[in-house]
């Protein structure tokens, strides 16, 4: 996944952005949620905390940290918004997994390279009111403990558009190794939903970029300790 892509060269029609517009994800979303509820709680033993700040209606764009395949489900758990992410090209041509996440609300993105047809999908969906994931990682951070380095991507967008952001971040995702766990240990997972924040007072320039992907991130980063304390006392 990617968070701060350069301009594609090539030019996109209106035609190829409706296929990921018009996808009907609400009744697949919630039955893939019904049907996967036991694992999550039981074999992964999740816990969601603070879904209480996600707005219950319009767009906003939500930032979390990057560890596992797996993200795009643990850290939507506890709230009942449906949510659009950037997921890799290669994911999405597999014939039945592509159709699972196209149906969850995932749209390609060209991993290590830029892509301003997933940044302008991002866009129009955010404008339609849809709520929109993008990790600013770019990648998975799953062999050490450490955050990745944070792109700009997510707070370019957000001032762009001007939707609030919900940081989050889950503990618990990485290689069970990293957290001094046996493998034959559960996976035991806490995610925590910040509060949205607003920059909608402020202009997309550069130096506003930066220092909006700083407080992003350093809010991650806090949320990141909060739901490492709370996953270590159970």
């Amino acid at each position: 996944m990617s968070s701060a892509p350069d301009p594609d060269p090539v030019t996109y029609e209106d035609s190829d952005y409706a296929p990921w517009l018009e996808v009907e994800s609400d009744r697949i979303v919630r039955l893939v949620r019904l049907l996967t509820e036991w694992i999550w709680d039981h074999v992964y033993r999740l816990r969601s905390h603070g879904a209480e700040h996600i707005p219950p209606a319009g767009a906003f764009l939500m930032v979390p940290n990057h560890s596992s395949y797996i993200d795009p489900f643990v850290q939507v758990r506890g709230q009942s918004r449906v949510v659009h992410y950037m997921a890799k090209s290669s994911l999405l041509e597999t014939p039945i997994i592509g159709r699972i996440v196209k149906a969850g609300g995932g749209f390609p993105v060209r991993r290590g390279r830029g892509d301003g047809f997933a940044i302008e999908l991002a866009r129009r969906l955010l404008r339609a009111g849809a709520p929109v994931v993008i990790y600013p990682e770019g990648t998975r951070y799953r062999d050490s403990i450490a955050l990745g380095p944070a792109r700009r991507g997510a707070a370019r967008i957000a001032l762009e558009m001007r939707v609030p952001v919900v940081p989050v971040a889950t503990w618990g995702n990485k290689a069970r190794a990293v957290y001094g766990r046996p493998r034959w240990r559960r996976p035991k997972l806490d995610t925590v939903f910040g509060e949205p924040m607003d920059f909608t007072h402020l202009d997309p320039t550069p130096e506003n970029v930066e220092r909006v992907r700083d407080e992003i991130w350093s809010a991650v980063t806090e949320l990141y300790e909060r739901a490492r304390v709370l996953n270590a006392a159970r």
